[in-house]
């Protein structure tokens, strides 16, 4: 009777263990889930495809994802609306050439931004071989060129924010790529206000070929900067009247 009463006793005070055993083991495991989520995820894979200058397509683990640059923004190239876009097919050139098909890479995800957008392509950093932390990645190279701006998604900085903006300043102010001309930071393209013809350039205006109106054309369309008013300035583009318009 005495064993048995010993028995009987253990197996209660087992009984009233388990529950506090099974929460522990429980906020172990949320633990091993959830800790992990707050940080940066990396993945490792092959370059299977350039879609434009800020998405590519990588094979990781037996599937194939779309990857959005993270931090970066560089002019259309397939969008349905806007279509080509002033300087996209040179970023997208210049994409394809740091990553051309079958390049291996590394995908590393950002703590502050969401792992994958609404269009279901991951958001990542994109690093080559050899390369790694702030200013390795190929999302920098390219606002460094000027073939892509800093870009912030709905005002929440990410992780390399401050070394992204001084390149796309530095880039900016010495008008590289993108910042210089045609394009001049624009994303309209410059063809839009040229005129089929050299013949069918508005004579009012000397060191640019403007299309004569109607319809009427502003400078953001136009990729010539400083050129004469030498008739009537039917565009007001000379807009403090010293007889240059588009002054820059």
């Amino acid at each position: 009777m005495g064993v048995e009463n010993g028995s009987g006793d253990r197996v209660a005070r087992a009984g009233r263990r388990l529950p506090h055993v099974v929460a522990v083991a429980t906020a172990l495991v949320l633990s091993a889930v959830v800790v992990p989520a707050a940080g940066a995820v990396t993945l490792r894979g092959t370059v299977s495809d350039v879609i434009d200058g800020d998405t590519i397509r990588v094979v990781s683990r037996g599937f194939e994802t779309p990857v959005r640059l993270i931090g970066v923004d560089t002019p259309e190239t397939r969008h349905p609306t806007t279509g080509v876009q002033c300087f996209g097919p040179e970023a997208t050139a210049r994409t394809t050439r740091l990553l051309p098909e079958g390049t291996a890479v590394r995908l590393v995800t950002d703590p502050t931004q969401d792992v994958r957008d609404r269009y279901g392509r991951l958001l990542a950093y994109v690093y080559r071989a050899g390369r790694s932390g702030p200013t390795g990645s190929v999302n920098f190279s390219l606002v460094r060129s000027g073939h892509a701006r800093a870009y912030v998604h709905d005002g929440v900085r990410f992780r390399y924010a401050v070394p992204f903006l001084r390149a796309h300043s530095r880039a900016r102010t010495a008008k590289l790529g993108l910042w210089g001309p045609p394009c001049r930071g624009r994303v309209a393209m410059p063809d839009a206000a040229r005129p089929a013809s050299s013949g069918d350039c508005d004579p009012n205006y000397a060191g640019a070929c403007i299309a004569p109106g109607p319809p009427d054309v502003d400078c953001i369309a136009i990729p010539d900067r400083n050129f004469r008013v030498i008739g009537v300035d039917v565009h007001r583009l000379d807009v403090d009247g010293d007889g240059i318009a588009c002054e820059e």
